[in-house]
């Protein structure tokens, strides 16, 4: 796992601490809210009841009645609804609860979406897709895709892997950067399109045999070597593997190389472009 991996995965797991330590003071302080107004207005919806419910006798000294509610008198019209005042304060505290529970709704619809992206950046597609391993094809068809009649070299652009694949021998790396780490395979290595100094798309020179950036001028051999320019290193490559015959790029897995002191391949070939 990558620095920027830990990184993303740290942030992701202060977010859902957040929101737990957010959506728990949110319901302690809405469980406490209601439970005391629910009984404040059970309390005052009590008493009017018991008020209406006591029927004064006239001034002869008899002792006033409770009607109770199975023994009131029913009439054939239909009674009218019993209105419920609402203080301010009951008002008040239902708002807040309306408020709690929607930035609430809203803080964990973000979360969701970021921990989404989060583990979408972290783990790359289980099928196929840049930043998993990409099959180029076949090797030879590809020998035969990447070399002109004129002994000249075309690179083979695999646009779902972003990599320009290039014919590379192990004979040529020994002793270079490249030596050691598996980055050529079945004689080729595959280029990642970016330029290492602000990461524009990087095209093929076919008269230079080179690749050179139209953003700041950097340039690089068909190895990907730098030759000129404020890029700081050699192009970036990714790990590639030869099965059955088949070119396999591991896109995610980048492989960076330091400049060379001595370049693997004349460049330039030709005037630039």
């Amino acid at each position: 796992m990558t620095n920027g991996q830990i990184i993303a995965l740290a942030i992701g797991l202060i977010a859902i601490v957040g929101a737990i330590g957010i959506f728990s003071l949110a319901f302690r302080r809405e469980r406490t809210r209601t439970t005391v107004g629910t009984f404040d207005k059970e309390a005052r919806v009590a008493s009017r009841r018991r008020k209406t419910e006591m029927r004064a006798a006239p001034d002869t000294g008899t002792v006033a009645t409770i009607v109770e509610e199975d023994e009131a008198i029913t009439d054939d019209a239909p009674a009218e609804p019993e209105l419920i005042n609402v203080t301010k304060s009951e008002f008040d505290e239902s708002r807040r609860r309306f408020l709690n529970r929607a930035i609430g709704a809203s803080f964990g619809l973000y979360l969701a979406a970021f921990l989404g992206t989060t583990l979408a950046f972290l783990w790359p597609k289980l099928q196929g897709g840049f930043g998993s391993v990409i099959d180029a094809g076949d090797i030879e068809e590809i020998r035969k895709l990447t070399a002109t009649p004129e002994g000249r070299i075309q690179p083979l652009y695999i646009a779902e892997a972003q990599s320009y694949v290039m014919p590379f021998e192990p004979s040529e790396a020994a002793g270079t950067a490249f030596d050691g780490i598996p980055v050529i395979a079945g004689g080729f290595t595959a280029l990642w399109q970016k330029c290492v100094h602000l990461g524009c798309r990087v095209p093929w020179c076919a008269s230079s045999q080179g690749f050179e950036c139209p953003c700041h001028g950097s340039k690089y051999n068909a190895h990907g070597e730098y030759f000129a320019g404020p890029a700081p290193r050699n192009l970036d490559r990714f790990q590639v593997a030869e099965e059955n015959g088949r070119l396999l790029i591991n896109t995610g897995i980048v492989e960076q190389t330091p400049k060379a002191s001595e370049p693997t391949i004349v460049y330039p070939q030709g005037p630039s472009c």
